[in-house]
């Protein structure tokens, strides 16, 4: 039961700190707005202000996206596209909405309603930043599928870490840990050395892909049952999954050829031996 509302409580605190709380606070005086011009039978003034507060309702909306691509983006190196800078976006619809709020609604003079408008965009910059524009990692690598392998290499490492976090007990995350430790290490000789990725092609697509899966069922499954024989079938497994890494990764190192094919059949036969695939 901790470890469960722990697991929400995160959520939640993420889902607060990604979301634009004070634009959809800052919609509220034109929402009033809207609704004073309906009492009035004024149906120019109604559309306008309707329209005013759509704009910022959908600029909130747009900074909210933008600050969950902005930490997703920020997790990760290698990015083949970038996501569209809706934070970017939202700060100027804000500061076009807000001027013609001021001008056209709260009836300000027109100088007046550009210096608002500005200062509601800078503000808004200000506040919540900018999107991420750092350049992606790739080194040496140029061609196109060898960046995909790595950016989907990435995502796998990234999921596992995810789901490290909702992993109570500690020896477990630690190996956990650790196996993450020696993917990075993995990708990052990879993108040294990228004359080395078709070496390393299937241990990225099937053995990290593997591993991600069964932790991931493992960190679904440990939250609705408490099980010590699950755990323990578990820790075998990711002593299995770390032994095996560490040792492709020190053949790598060693220019040594890559041999998954014993080690991807022992991981299937010990995952169905313990019940986890």
């Amino acid at each position: 039961m901790p470890v469960k509302y722990r697991e929400k409580t995160q959520r939640t605190l993420l889902k607060f700190h990604s979301t634009a709380w004070l634009l959809y606070l800052y919609s509220m005086p034109f929402l009033v707005a809207t609704f004073a011009q309906l009492a009035q039978g004024k149906l120019i003034g109604f559309l306008i202000s309707g329209g005013v507060f759509f704009g910022v309702l959908l600029s909130a909306v747009w900074m909210s996206n933008g600050r969950k691509n902005k930490f997703h983006y920020r997790q990760r190196k290698f990015v083949i596209k970038k996501p569209f800078p809706l934070m970017m976006l939202s700060s100027l619809t804000l500061g076009a909405c807000s001027l013609l709020g001021s001008w056209l609604v709260a009836g300000m003079g027109m100088f007046e309603s550009i210096a608002y408008g500005l200062a509601a965009s800078v503000g808004s910059v200000l506040w919540y930043g900018m999107d991420e524009v750092s350049a992606s990692s790739f080194g040496a690598v140029k061609d196109q599928d060898s960046k995909e392998i790595l950016a989907l290499s990435e995502q796998s490492i990234v999921n596992i870490e995810q789901a490290n976090r909702h992993i109570a007990n500690r020896e477990l995350s630690a190996y956990l840990t650790k196996i993450i430790k020696t993917s990075r290490e993995v990708v990052n000789t990879l993108v040294n050395h990228p004359e080395k990725i078709p070496q390393a092609r299937r241990f990225l697509h099937s053995y990290l892909g593997a591993t991600e899966s069964v932790i991931k069922r493992y960190a679904d499954t440990h939250k609705l049952v408490d099980d010590e024989s699950l755990e323990k079938n578990f820790k075998n497994v990711l002593q299995n999954i770390d032994s095996v890494f560490e040792e492709q990764n020190q053949k790598l190192l060693e220019n040594q050829v890559f041999d998954l094919d014993v080690d991807i059949e022992v991981l299937n036969t010990l995952m169905e031996k313990q019940g986890i695939n």
